[in-house]
């Protein structure tokens, strides 16, 4: 269930390994967040491999870093494959500071992952942070990654559906599945539309999860939301005095913004001040451009062609997770780095089910929910509180 990168990653391997497969989808199909995020693509997890280290050991944290890196090769591997509209672009990853401690902070952490995994990563401060992001008084150090690509999240998605369906596969939308039942060696999968008889079954809903069909996966976790806009096309040579590298962006913090150019050039920032999902999307335009030109002054008089939002899933541990629950099995909590990562979950897990590979890493780390969460996110708004305060503080 559930027709994101996870789920159709799954799919076309299944269907291209002669497996029978359905895919369904309680709304359209790639309508969620895989089709309509940033499109920002590197190494690594939300909670960081380094305190996968510390938690869990080097070997699940190597691994998890191995498979991390190879969640960017897979998505070039699928644009080439199933998705020359994907668009991808090598512009690298860069992280942005905007408070005092910054530059201290990721000479820090990128010291760790050059020693771990000999990473080319560098670090600059106030006298070149211009080479990285330009236009703006904002920002006064960050670190750049060679290894992060950008891609076009639609062209990626429904060019891995149309690949899906080519391979065999059925797509059916609008069609939730409420429940699955144990039935001998597989299971009855009750939807709107009528039962399916499956010998597996795969929950691939991320940030859409809900109490259905399993509602154990709904307590282990929480849907955040995230928001868009894009300015009009700029003039080619003002798009790149802002992003030099055309790489893609993001701010350190808790509630950060991520910023890009797109192949049009228009600036595309994202990010949001409240956690909850759902939000209206004209207030939350209006926040993201007074973001926008608080970084970049020169686009204030720039229209605000478009504004969107999505789902993201996250884990209490902000690990991403993969499993079974009574017997089904499932793949998710990406917690915003999800187009990588998303992707390799579902490939990984369907070569689990066809025999080809090992156990995936993200299978071997405990997948706990709360005591005090049982699907309804109270927290949501305290925690946004919070996290301004402590951005704002610079902790």
């Amino acid at each position: 269930m559930g027709s994101g990168l996870t789920g159709l990653s799954a799919a076309v391997r299944l269907a291209e390994g002669g497996r029978s497969v359905v895919v369904l989808d309680r709304n359209e199909i790639a309508s969620g967040a895989s089709s309509i995020n940033g499109g920002m693509v590197s190494p690594d997890i939300k909670a960081g491999v380094r305190a996968v280290y510390e938690k869990h050991g080097p070997e699940i944290g190597r691994a998890m870093w191995d498979a991390s890196v190879r969640s960017v090769e897979l998505i070039i591997d699928h644009a080439k494959s199933y998705a020359l509209g994907a668009k991808i672009i090598n512009g690298g990853m860069t992280g942005l500071g905007t408070r005092p401690g910054d530059l201290k902070y990721f000479e820090t952490q990128v010291g760790w992952y050059r020693e771990q995994f000999g990473v080319d990563w560098e670090v600059v401060g106030p006298d070149r942070i211009g080479e990285l992001v330009g236009g703006s008084d904002s920002f006064n150090s960050g670190f750049y990654e060679p290894e992060g690509i950008g891609v076009q999240p639609a062209g990626l998605v429904f060019g891995l559906a149309e690949a899906v369906a080519h391979a065999g596969a059925r797509l059916v939308s609008n069609c939730p599945a409420t429940s699955t039942t144990l039935n001998g060696s597989g299971f009855i999968v009750a939807t709107p539309k009528g039962d399916l008889k499956a010998g597996q079954v795969i929950v691939a809903t991320n940030g859409y999860t809900t109490t259905e069909p399993i509602p154990a996966l709904a307590r282990k976790m929480v849907s955040i939301g995230s928001y868009i806009i894009v300015t009009e096309p700029l003039a080619e040579d003002e798009a790149k005095t802002i992003f030099p590298t055309n790489s893609m962006s993001y701010t350190r913090g808790r509630l950060l913004n991520y910023m890009r150019r797109t192949p049009d050039n228009r600036i595309l920032i994202g990010g949001r001040r409240n956690l909850h999902p759902g939000l209206d999307l004209e207030e939350s335009a209006q926040e993201l451009r007074g973001q926008m030109i608080g970084f970049w002054p020169s686009l204030a008089d720039k229209e605000i062609t478009h504004v969107w939002g999505g789902r993201l899933g996250v884990p209490f541990d902000l690990v991403p997770h993969m499993g079974q629950e009574d017997g089904v099995w499932y793949a998710m909590g990406y917690a915003g780095h999800g187009v990588g990562l998303s992707a390799l979950l579902g490939h990984e897990l369907a070569g689990m089910l066809l025999g080809e590979d090992p156990p995936s890493v993200f299978t071997k780390v405990p997948h706990k929910g709360r005591w005090y969460y049982r699907n309804r996110p109270w927290f949501l708004t305290p925690a946004s509180m919070l996290y301004r305060t402590l951005d704002r503080v610079g902790r």
